[in-house]
């Protein structure tokens, strides 16, 4: 049996979807009840993803997330390396730090200094990049894994904020609504996380290039009376940059 899920998985690695039908070509001394039963195992495995007549090769689904994440991280990558070497400044060394899941901060993490601080995060892209480095530490959050992003969520990653101390919180936005003040993401899943980040944070620094300025999603994890620092390029429009330092928040 091990061979030939061994040679399924191959079949449908190469091909990237396949229908049942396929794979009865592919396979004619399998029966189709064996064949449905095998793909039950290697979902069961995270190596295929069933959809209705067939099957997804997980593979495929990684390679295109990566590539659509690859894109999100070289959109304004002019203002993100900006507002990540602004960051990097306000941190405290050997200070305790979440780096929240985003392009933005992985640019903030690709330029945090090599020296002695405890990195928490929920990102597998966060944790990879900060743990090349030699002397911060590094924990990653446990969760149910987003596939679209690669980051950790649900209740098992929020019990374990709940039990953590964070001095400094490094989040990131999907959109900013001006007229509220608040800043959004397009995961109820994802603003919890946040939220809970942010109310455990003594610190709160929200990085937040200029294309963001009312970009609306859906949920609403936290307002600017959340935050102690918002971090921005030279782009951000300088009557909301000149009211939100009125406000009381630090802008860099």
């Amino acid at each position: 049996m091990k061979d030939r899920l061994f040679h399924i998985k191959e079949f449908i690695d190469k091909s990237g979807k396949v229908t049942l039908h396929e794979l009865e070509c592919a396979f004619p001394s399998v029966s189709s009840m064996t064949i449905r039963r095998d793909l039950n195992r290697l979902e069961e495995q995270n190596a295929v993803i069933r959809v209705s007549g067939g099957a997804i090769s997980v593979n495929t689904v990684l390679r295109a997330k990566e590539a659509d994440f690859s894109e999100r991280v070289n959109n304004n990558a002019a203002e993100k390396i900006e507002i990540a070497a602004k960051a990097v400044k306000i941190l405290d060394k050997n200070s305790c730090v979440f780096i929240d899941g985003g392009s933005t901060t992985t640019y903030f993490a690709r330029a945090l200094p090599d020296e002695n601080f405890y990195v928490l995060t929920n990102a597998l892209i966060i944790a990879e990049t900060i743990i090349r480095k030699e002397k911060p530490k590094v924990a990653l959050l446990g969760g149910d894994l987003k596939k679209n992003n690669f980051i950790t969520v649900g209740k098992t990653c929020t019990d374990f904020i709940d039990k953590i101390n964070i001095e400094t919180a490094v989040m990131t936005a999907t959109g900013y609504i001006r007229d509220t003040g608040g800043f959004t993401c397009g995961s109820q899943s994802e603003a919890d996380v946040k939220r809970a980040v942010i109310e455990k944070a003594e610190n709160v620094i929200m990085l937040l290039d200029s294309s963001k300025v009312n970009k609306k999603t859906p949920y609403t994890f936290c307002e600017l009376k959340d935050i102690n620092y918002l971090v921005t390029d030279d782009n951000f429009p300088k009557e909301l940059k000149n009211s939100i330092t009125e406000s009381g928040i630090k802008v860099v």
